[in-house]
Parts: C-alpha cells; structure tokens; sequence
C-alpha cells in the first residue's frame, strides 16, 4: 500500500530544444557544468539547496544523483516526511546507497543523471542527459522502500544563456503538505571554459549583530555570520539576489543587493539592534521565541537564553521504562531559570579564555571551528566558564525540564524520529555521524525552544552522580548529593546510540577527564 499523489519528471513546462541533431564535440574543449537544486516554497521563496560544479571535456560523459526529501514508512506502509532536504553527489546513486540511509533516511524521489556536453557551435552548448528516476510508492512490511522507475533522455540546447531549469517534482496536494515546497526544480549551468572567465560571478558581504546566525541567499544556506568582521560569500552570480540573516529563533532581517560582475557588494543586516551594552544584569530581552517563551541576549559571550517557567514536571522514568537509576519517577518543583539555547561554542569560550588567562581544551581532529560545541572540556573548566557569565551549570532537574518539558516526554521533541537531532541513534540511523555546528538540527528542539538536548555533545551538569539520589531527592530545588565521585551529563553525544538520547538517560563520569565528546551549557536563576 502505497501513497497515491503524482509527480511530474522533466515535463513539458521547458521550452527546450529536444530534437536537436547531433554534432561534433569541438576538440580539446573544456566545459563547467553546473547542477542546483531549487525548492519553490509555497509562499513562492526559492531556497537553494545542494549543489555540483565539475570541468568536463566536450565529448565526456560524467554521472551525478540527486535526491529529494527524506521520509520513514507509516503505520500503512505508506510514508510521513521527515524532513525536506536535498541531496547529491557524483556518481551513481547506487553506490551512495550503502551510505544514504544511514546518514539521512529513505529519500522520497531519487535521479541519476548522465550528462555528455557539446559544443555545436562557438558560444554554444548542448547537454545531452539520460535521467533514471525512481518515485517512492510506499514501504513493504518490513519497512523497506518501493520505488516507480522511469528513463528518459533529453537533449537541452543552453544557446548563449548557458541555462535551464529542469521540474523533477511538481508536489501535488499531499506533497505539498508533507514538504512545504510547491515545485522541485534543477538549475543546469554550461559554459565553455573560454567563456568561464566572461562569466558573471560577484561577491556578498554580510554582516549582523549575531554571530552564528545563518546567512541565506535567494533562500538558499550559504554560511554563518562572523564575529567582528564580514562573512563574504563568494561566486554569486549577477544580477540583483535576495540576502536573509535568520537567528535560532527565526528573526530575520533580508535586504535585496544588485550583485555585479567581479565586484563586492556589502549589506549590513542587524537582527536584535542590540544596544551597546547589557546594563548592570547583562542581558537585554530579545522577545518571545516561537513557543512562546522569552529569550535574553547575554554580552558576555553573545549566547541567548531561554527562560523556563516556574514549576512542576515528571523526573525520570516510570517502572518498567528506562535504567534502574532512573527510577522512582517523580514530580519536582523548580522556581524558574534561564539556560543557553545552544551548547557554548569554541567562538564563545575562546572568549572566556583570552578574558581569564584559562587555557583551550585539547583540540579535536576536526578543528576548533566557530559555531561548534566546544569540547573536551573538564567539569571545573565548564563551571568556571559559567561563573564567568554569571550563571552556573545546570542541576539535573533544571537540565531535564528545559529538555522535556512537564508532560513526561521520552525526547525533547516527542516520540523518536531518528533524524531529528545530531546522533548515531539505532542501526545508524541518526545523524551525519560527526559534529556539526550548533542548532544545525533545528527539529531537535525542546518544548521551550533550547536546541540540541539531545545528541551533538554530551552536556555537564552540576550534581555529583548518586546511583539511589532519586528515591531520596527533595521535591523542590533538588540539587544532587552533597558528595560524590563522579558528575552527571546528559543528552547524549553524536556518537550515542538511541537510548542514551532519552530526557531521563543519566551519565556520569571523574569530573576531570576531558573527552571530546563532552561539552556544556549554562543557566541563571532568574533575576541574575
């Protein structure tokens, strides 16, 4: 049993020249072929998603796949989005596929496109392409996926413009509901290599008031706001172009820029027209975040927090559920606190440590990029860096109401949907399987909007681990026992296997090792 919507491969929509005859290659030509993918919302925004440039002989023929949307089987052997997404690469689909699930899911439409370009004339090129679609149709009843399969071949005549747009998936009313997109389209480029020079590429530079905010161009990701200087991003083609700048919590400030030939446009894009100071609390209020509660800007490192309102929530797992050190589930009453929307970030302790003496933690293999979580970090490194911006680290209690929210929820969006957050989940199939920037996974979000509680890294908490604390802890402000041999965290690391990415999961270690798959967060009493 399948889904019954409709999807329309490269139809009719293009004008193009398909019956072109055939020609021969100018000898030794060089050609830049270039394939975008193009998702029209259904306000009618593009957004720009994956994209391959690859220098081609005339003559040669080279492969590339791109997929569209991820979904999972329903309880119908039908499908329910996860997420929409494009993806792609060179080469075929097939020998990506060992791989594709396991880093995204089951893709909802897949090509594999063989491009041969030509140049029948000087100025002129021609792509003759062979596409094999596969439409999903639905899941068998061991949850593998089905596929409609077709091929047809296209010859498009690019003329001087050295450009097509080419429909895969015109989203009928389901499809539309499920990916929020109206059309998914391909944006082919070809110019000849002689041409490539001539060719109409300018620059962007960006700047805002929040560092790690996403810069988006024509709908498109392309890159993240630097701290104190300019973010440019570059080979963008002419012609006037659309630049967002959008924080965690979706406030956005857009500008239209007229991007020319070789030359750098700047457009300077304040979100929160911060003040220039956070006063005698250091913070100043930001607003209401999408569920509806207030966030804060703190001066001190640039991080937002989220205030969590006073009162009542279920403590860990029910009998029958979960790890013995779990249990009694029980209710607790917290007065109201504040904690960082994100994990702290290399940008933001390297701030602490130019400001204190303190040294970096060791340096993962991957670098100390900006807007990653910072790693490696020892206990009293974490509650040092807290103390700095005048908070602390979180108790359990507080870290596990900011992730679940007061209805008992096993995740801090729900029920489990294993591409929701940064993690190796079950039988692989969570995220990319290495750390990515902060808020990268904007699903994985709690029920008072804090991103990240699950996956990415491990977070440090402040309570000494107490195997029993549970069946003794007080009711109001528990605070963990008064002495111990080892801190707890919580939340799991991108490596984690799905149980360990539970709101109630307890893990504990010697408070000064320095793992590089531990990082932390802090909170405020509010009032601080």
């Amino acid at each position: 049993m399948g889904f019954t919507g409709k999807t329309t491969t490269l139809s009719v929509i293009l004008a193009l020249a398909l019956t072109a005859p055939a020609c021969t290659p100018a000898p030794n030509e060089r050609l830049l072929v270039e394939v975008e993918t193009v998702e029209n919302a259904l306000d009618d925004t593009p957004r720009l998603g994956c994209g391959l440039r690859q220098e081609v002989d005339a003559g040669t023929k080279h492969d590339l796949w791109i997929s569209f949307g991820d979904v999972k089987p329903d309880a119908a052997r039908g499908w329910d989005a996860v997420r929409t997404r494009a993806h792609c690469g060179p080469g075929s689909f097939a020998n990506a596929t060992s791989q594709f699930a396991h880093l995204f899911g089951t893709p909802y439409v897949v090509l594999d496109l063989d491009v041969l370009p030509s140049v029948p004339n000087p100025g002129h090129v021609r792509l003759n392409i062979s596409m094999r679609t596969q439409d999903l149709s639905g899941f068998d009843h061991e949850g593998r996926p089905s596929y409609r399969s077709r091929a047809e071949n296209r010859s498009l005549d690019l003329g001087k413009d050295g450009e097509a747009l080419l429909p895969v998936l015109v989203a009928d009313d389901r499809e539309k509901e499920a990916f929020g997109v109206r059309d998914f389209l391909l944006r082919v480029r070809a110019t000849t290599a002689s041409d490539k020079a001539q060719a109409a590429f300018g620059a962007v530079s960006v700047t805002s008031d929040v560092p790690g905010a996403e810069i988006l161009l024509d709908g498109g990701f392309v890159g993240r706001i630097s701290e104190g200087k300019p973010t440019v991003v570059r080979n963008v083609p002419a012609g006037k172009r659309q630049v967002r700048v959008r924080d965690f919590s979706a406030r956005e400030a857009s500008a239209e820029v007229m991007v020319e030939k070789g030359g750098v446009v700047g457009t300077s894009l304040p979100v929160l027209n911060l003040p220039a100071s956070g006063g005698a609390t250091g913070f100043v209020p930001i607003g209401k975040n999408p569920q509806g509660y207030e966030e804060y800007w703190r001066f001190k490192d640039g991080a937002i927090v989220v205030t969590v309102p006073a009162g009542e929530f279920l403590m860990g797992s029910p009998e029958g559920s979960g790890e013995a050190d779990e249990r009694p589930q029980h209710t607790v009453d917290l007065s109201d606190f504040r904690i960082d929307k994100t994990e702290v970030t290399w940008r933001q302790f390297q701030k602490f440590t130019q400001a204190t003496g303190s040294r970096l933690p060791p340096a993962p293999v991957w670098g100390t990029l900006d807007d990653y979580a910072v790693t490696s970090v020892s206990w009293d490194q974490t509650q040092a860096y807290c103390e700095w911006v005048g908070g602390r680290l979180p108790t359990e209690a507080e870290w596990e109401k900011a992730a679940r929210g007061t209805d008992g929820r096993q995740h801090p969006w729900g029920a489990w949907e294993p591409l929701r957050c940064n993690s190796f989940g079950e039988f692989y199939e969570g995220g990319p399987h290495r750390p990515e920037s902060v808020g990268s996974f904007p699903g994985c979000l709690s029920p008072y909007g804090v991103l990240d509680l699950a996956g990415s890294v491990w977070e440090w908490c402040a309570d000494w681990y107490g195997e029993k604390y549970y069946a003794e802890s007080p009711a109001r402000n528990p605070t963990g026992p008064p002495t111990g041999d080892r801190r707890v965290l919580r939340g799991g690391a991108w490596i984690s296997q799905r149980s360990w990415l539970r709101t109630a999961y307890r893990h504990k270690t010697v408070p000064s090792t320095h793992y590089v798959h531990n990082g932390f967060r802090c909170v405020h009493d509010v009032g601080e």
